[in-house]
């Protein structure tokens, strides 16, 4: 991913961030090509031992190349989101004949198809994916039988004999995502839900009201997912509700507060004393929560709340006359296990404090990993891990 005025956004590892320079070349490309994982696999930052590890592969996992290092010893993958490197001599060339799935090519179901949550129908059952949805694949299986795909927030497995490619005389839904560029004004279709990253498995950064100007300063690869800026963050909005704006010249606003009037929450918010983000946090209201604004600041950006008995300040920009639901998401994971005594931490870096020391041998619930940790739950006590002492 390109740099967006020197913000690394998303998790993505950036080469500069390390300090070490190392050549590439362009003769040993192999973007877009598929490999295969012949044993436990870490990744680093960079082409060499001497790069942090931020995480590990399994065997048997399928990975899209980048590009190769210039000594032809590592080669740079796109994982979970991250540019990471990996050792060229534990991966193959994905050669299986997997019904000629392509990855992140658009599919459909042909029958109503479990969902589960490994490539195996030993794996446990999470939700049931309907006949002729279109589905995109994230990954398959070493023996081509099964798919990854994500269905309404929730990530799984399904059996690639229940999956075909979408015809080309079909037109109700495109196989291409809506074409939008860099720098162009653009304004969205509908009431539509911005995220901190590109992609519905990440939180989301607000709401944008139908009509609200947005302007593109970076499309991903895949075309679907374009990054822009508003209020002053980076968040992301998926191209399909966006369409060409050519008359209005500055962004819609968020609608304003209305004393007295009942509003909805569109995020997590917190709850302060004043309005401004240094005054001291009184609570949180959850997403969805409906409340009444009593007073607001003289730019309207802050409104004054009651809630739980609690009289406060939240950030009208997460304010919304329309009941906006939660999204619901599947109490998904998978099981590992701990190969040492091993600190689970409040949040994922060293910096948090320790919450309790996991006894070497013990099973965990992994929920999510990360630039190196892994979102984790052992008895009762939930919290992060580094991921590669669980295996």
């Amino acid at each position: 991913m390109r740099s967006i005025d020197k913000v690394i956004l998303g998790g993505v590892v950036v080469a500069s961030t390390i300090g070490i320079n190392y050549n590439i070349a362009s003769a040993d490309i192999v973007s877009q090509e598929i490999y295969t994982t012949t044993n436990r696999l870490n990744m680093r930052k960079g082409p060499s031992t001497d790069y942090t590890l931020v995480g590990t592969l399994d065997k048997g996992v399928k990975v899209k190349a980048i590009e190769k290092s210039s000594d032809g010893k590592w080669l740079k993958i796109n994982y979970n989101s991250q540019n990471v490197w990996v050792n060229f001599a534990y991966l193959q060339k994905d050669k299986s004949s997997n019904n000629d799935i392509k990855l992140d090519s658009q599919y459909e179901t042909t029958a109503n198809v479990n969902m589960r949550k490994g490539p195996s129908t030993d794996y446990t059952k999470i939700i049931i994916v309907p006949a002729q949805t279109k589905i995109t694949p994230i990954k398959s299986s070493s023996d081509g039988k099964w798919v990854q795909i994500n269905y309404k927030n929730v990530t799984g497995w399904i059996s690639a004999q229940y999956i075909k490619t979408v015809s080309t005389t079909q037109t109700p839904t495109p196989t291409q995502p809506n074409k939008v560029e860099v720098g162009k004004k653009y304004k969205t279709t509908e009431y539509v839900r911005a995220r901190k990253g590109p992609g519905t498995s990440y939180d989301v950064a607000t709401v944008l009201a139908k009509g609200t100007q947005v302007v593109p300063v970076e499309i991903l690869k895949s075309g679907y997912w374009a990054m822009f800026k508003y209020n002053n963050q980076y968040m992301y909005v998926c191209t399909d509700y966006l369409e060409s704006d050519n008359q209005s010249t500055t962004p819609t606003e968020p609608e304003k507060p209305i004393n007295g009037k009942d509003y909805y929450t569109t995020a997590n918010l917190n709850i302060r004393d004043g309005a401004s983000t240094t005054s001291s946090k009184i609570g949180k209201i959850p997403n969805g929560t409906k409340v009444s604004v009593v007073d607001f600041n003289s730019n309207k950006t802050w409104a004054k709340v009651v809630y739980n008995n609690k009289t406060g300040w939240v950030s009208a920009q997460y304010l919304s006359t329309k009941s906006q639901a939660p999204e619901q998401k599947e109490d998904t994971y998978w099981t590992g296990t701990t190969t040492q005594n091993l600190n689970m931490r409040k949040g994922p870096s060293t910096d948090y404090s320790i919450i309790i020391t996991i006894p070497k041998n013990s099973d965990v619930k992994i929920y999510e990993t990360k630039s190196g940790w892994a979102k984790i739950k052992y008895k009762s006590y939930e919290g992060y891990c580094s991921a590669s002492f669980i295996k």
